[in-house]
This record gives C-alpha cells, structure tokens and sequence, in this order.
C-alpha cells in the first residue's frame, strides 16, 4: 500500500497485520482520486474509520489543506500516525481516538466543516445509518460537500440521507464506494 501520487507519491504505509483494517486497494484508490483531483485543492478532509490513513494522506498528498482522521481503535490511531510521519506530514491534520459518532458530534459543536468526507467502516458494522442520517443534516459540509462511503455490494445504500443524494458508484469486486453530496 502507497500513496499513488502528489507530494508524498510513493510513501510506502503500513498496515497492521490481520483482518482487522482492509485498506482500500491502490488501483480503486486511484480511480476515486481521479474523479476528485480538480476539487482537491485547498479542501479539508475527514477520514472517518480511518483505518491506516490511507485516504486522508492521499488527499493531503494532492492537495487538501487540513485531513482530520478519526478511529476508536488504538492500533488504528497508531498506525495513522506512523503513516503521517514516515510521509514526513508534519502539519495540517488532526488525529482523534474517538467513537465516529462521537467524533462527529464533537467536531459539529466546534464549528468544523469539511469539503469532503472519506466513510469506510468496517463491513459489518451497524455504522452506516447514524453516521450517513449525522452527515446528512449538512453540519459539517457546506453545500456540494462530498460524502464517499466504502461497503460491501450487499449492503444497498439508500439513494438519499437528509440533504445528502448519491449522485455515483465505483464497484470492483465486492467493494463499492457510493459518492453523496450534500444539497
């Protein structure tokens, strides 16, 4: 696993062993960050189930400004930050060991807004609806910000969350990453 381009191209990111955190493949990463380049710049980014980083670091990579990474798990939160300092990112980013709702209802009391948000939990996780129904509400976006969230082919997302509407998919194999924006 890497980071496929930008300013810290070819940075080498751990992940822990096991089958606790699965990473989003390089090639499906790199097409998601191919629709998003021309809105990367100057963006703030949420990773939520941050997992190892991947996705916020690859859009700090490319551009964004601030990545806020947020995981309940400590060995995630270990590994986020190993992987933000072997790329040598040193500022701009916020690294929260918080339960995701929790995190979001932190970061909505304080203001925060993001122009984007990368949402992949674990695959069996009972996540999806609070967190999609919180993001929905538009607290944290301003409008046209984008919500991309990773889930199994099984699992159908509903086409709407409040103000939040899926306007695209990417399917590889069993993954999909529905793309929302907020109204």
């Amino acid at each position: 696993m890497r980071v496929i381009a930008g300013r810290y191209k070819r940075r080498q990111l751990s992940c822990p062993p096991g089958h606790t955190i699965r990473p989003v493949p390089d090639r499906f990463k790199e097409s998601v960050f191919s629709i998003l380049q021309p809105g990367l710049e100057q963006s703030r980014v949420l990773d939520l189930c941050a997992g190892t980083g991947a996705m916020g670091i690859e859009a700090l990579s490319r551009g964004a400004v601030w990545a806020t990474f947020v995981d309940s798990w400590d060995t995630a939160i270990r590994t986020v930050k190993h992987n933000l300092a072997s790329c040598g990112v040193d500022s701009g980013y916020d690294v929260l060991a918080y339960d995701v709702m929790a995190a979001i209802n932190r970061l909505a009391r304080s203001g925060e807004t993001f122009d984007l948000v990368f949402f992949d939990p674990p695959y069996a996780s009972d996540l999806y609806q609070p967190v999609m129904a919180a993001l929905g509400q538009g607290q944290l976006l301003p409008p046209g910000g984008l919500v991309m969230v990773m889930h199994h082919a099984k699992n159908r997302l509903p086409e709407s969350y409040g103000h939040l509407r899926r306007f695209r998919q990417l399917k590889q194999g069993e993954n999909v990453l529905s793309f929302y924006i907020l109204d």
